[in-house]
């Protein structure tokens, strides 16, 4: 307990490097930077289930002794890939088109919420303009608007990859979302690295807030 902040500013001291850190993303920007080109990228980030993986499925995962039968039990988890017609964006209802669920697992359970959060997904094929550049920034990792992720299942073959678009919070209710048609679910690592993203642009900071706020 000795630990502990024993007042407001040594609290403040203690959360300094995990509420605002953007150590995580740097590190999967210095990561993939070390990859290579792009080609080589993109083959490692496409490879089945390095990103991207089937489904995941409750009852699976109890099987398999992944978790305890006493945990909730899922039909969503954070990160899933899902189509559905019943996502809004400023009041316009959304049609044919690809979201990752945002809203954290434990709030997907049915009954603990009342609606949930999604981004879209774009896809991007060989008629994007400007494709090469666009894959070339996404391999990287540096944008803030976008996030790089393998074709999908049964995309169209001229998809060369999706983007996950962070500008704009998609609203659905949580009994909609839950009859959504699940395409995949993020790996493990595919989903540390949109948390790692999802927190920096929520909360990233610079020198010039700090002292503005001190």
């Amino acid at each position: 307990m000795s630990d502990l902040p024993m007042d407001l500013a040594a609290l403040e001291v203690a959360l300094r490097d995990l509420s605002h850190d953007e150590s995580a993303v740097q590190l999967v920007r210095n990561f993939a930077q070390g990859l290579g080109k792009t080609k080589q990228r993109q083959q490692i980030f496409n490879a089945p289930g390095a990103l991207v993986r089937s489904p995941l499925d409750y009852d699976d995962a109890v099987a398999s002794g992944a978790i305890e039968s006493t945990e909730d039990r899922f039909s969503l988890l954070q990160g899933d890939i899902v189509s559905t017609d019943a996502a809004y964006l400023l009041g316009e209802r959304l049609t044919g088109m690809k979201f990752v669920v945002a809203s954290a697992t434990c709030d997907l359970v049915p009954g603990r919420r009342e609606y949930a959060a999604l981004l879209r997904i774009q896809p991007i094929t060989v008629d994007t303009p400007q494709v090469k550049d666009l894959l070339g920034q996404l391999l990287k990792f540096q944008s803030t608007q976008r996030l790089y992720l393998p074709p999908l299942p049964q995309d169209p073959p001229d998809t060369l990859a999706n983007a996950v678009l962070f500008d704009g919070i998609i609203q659905i209710e949580l009994e909609r979302l839950l009859l959504a048609n699940r395409i995949g679910s993020l790996s493990l690592v595919g989903w540390r690295i949109f948390g790692s993203i999802i927190r920096s642009l929520l909360a990233r900071t610079g020198a010039g807030e700090v002292r503005l706020r001190g």
